[in-house]
């Protein structure tokens, strides 16, 4: 008797821990059709989830009008994506990398708040994620680059790793046809940029192309709007892409590779121009405070120099303030020979004549030594001023 009590006590105590295991979030916020169950300690988070989900969803259903809508959303909240696969439904599980997984075939959404030390955006993981909840619901055939496209358009955001794919695709080439794409999603992350950075791109395309090829005419979306009622009527994608946008999806395809160039053709050469400017704004900040510096330096030397003449003057001391240019009386320089002729005895004028002195221009008649009394002998003068 002893023994069945004891066996009974086990199993019991079994059961009760497997059922606990079994249920790892406690905490649960009813909102009627939109149901959050988190882990313990999320209750806040859980809160805040359910109404973003409550304000996010009518904006995602403008995009299908009439189209079918998900009778129930469970979304289920943990801490650390490595918890995912242990809230998946049964058999599903979760990818490694991801932040958020959606399973629209049961209307469940299983959403992490970090992975490891980094801290996920987890309002638009949900937004994203919702997206994927709502395009199944209404058009349960959707290929999977069309679902990744349309969940990027309700929670876009930039990403400096997708754009650098995508402008390699307008420099390089490297698209892969519709066709293909749906084979490009692997597993991991990183292989699979490709393919999300293409259906992202190639899915805003078409949201915005409107019904003819104008870079002008969006459409307001009505044409993607028509397109995605098409398909979820059963329309192939290329009927669907007549019934809307007037042409196949082949050549749709070509205008956005088209579009995909133009728009990042051009990305690495604004990027260099732009970091010239950077470049020139950064040379003229230097340039501006070695100026100032300098000119502080040279502000700073005036007011010493003033201080000293005030000291100065305090102290009846007559200082300059700058040196003064000494001016030296040239060195008297003696002319050459034994007579200088400016230092006649008297002190004469240099411009007077003394009595019985001749002028240059003066001529006198008479005797000479040769005692030719016909012919003037010219005295010449001392000097010609």
């Amino acid at each position: 008797m002893k023994r069945a009590v004891v066996a009974l006590v086990v199993v019991l105590g079994l059961w009760l821990g497997g059922r606990a295991s079994a249920e790892p979030l406690p905490v649960v916020v009813d909102r009627g059709p939109i149901v959050v169950r988190a882990a313990d300690g999320l209750g806040r988070e859980a809160a805040r989830l359910a109404a973003r989900a409550e304000r996010t969803l009518p904006a995602i259903a403008a995009d299908l009008p009439g189209l079918p809508t998900p009778p129930r959303i469970e979304i289920r909240l943990v801490h650390d994506t490595a918890d995912l696969p242990s809230v998946a439904p049964a058999g599903r599980g979760a990818p490694r990398w991801a932040a958020g997984v959606a399973y629209p075939d049961v209307g469940v959404i299983a959403v992490a708040l970090r992975r490891g030390s980094q801290v996920h955006d987890v309002t638009k993981t949900l937004d994203h994620e919702l997206a994927h909840l709502a395009l199944g619901a209404a058009i349960p055939a959707a290929p999977r680059w069309l679902h990744e496209g349309f969940a990027w358009q309700h929670a876009g955001d930039l990403d400096v790793a997708r754009t650098e794919t995508l402008v390699g695709m307008a420099w390089f080439g490297g698209e892969q046809p519709l066709e293909e794409l749906e084979a490009g999603f692997p597993a991991d992350e990183l292989p699979a940029s490709r393919a999300y950075a293409q259906s992202y791109d190639f899915v805003g395309f078409l949201a915005n192309r409107g019904r003819w090829p104008d870079p002008d005419d969006d459409g307001d979306r009505w044409a993607f709007r028509r397109f995605l009622r098409a398909l979820a009527g059963g329309a192939t994608l290329d009927d669907a892409a007549v019934q809307a946008f007037g042409v196949p999806m082949e050549q749709l395809f070509a205008e956005w590779k088209a579009d995909l160039t133009r728009r990042y053709l051009t990305v690495p050469t604004s990027v260099f121009a732009s970091a010239l400017w950077i470049v020139a704004a950064l040379l003229l900040v230097v340039a501006f405070v070695r100026r100032r510096r300098r000119m502080r330096r040279q502000m700073e030397a005036w007011a010493r120099e003033e201080e000293a003449a005030e000291r100065a003057r305090r102290d009846g001391v007559d200082r300059p303030l700058r040196p003064i240019v000494q001016v030296r009386t040239p060195v008297h320089v003696p002319w050459p020979g034994t007579h200088d002729p400016l230092d006649e005895p008297g002190g004469r004028d240099d411009h007077e004549l003394a009595d019985g002195d001749l002028d240059s221009s003066d001529t006198v008649v008479g005797d000479d030594d040769d005692g030719d009394d016909d012919e003037p002998d010219p005295k010449p003068p001392r000097w010609i001023n």
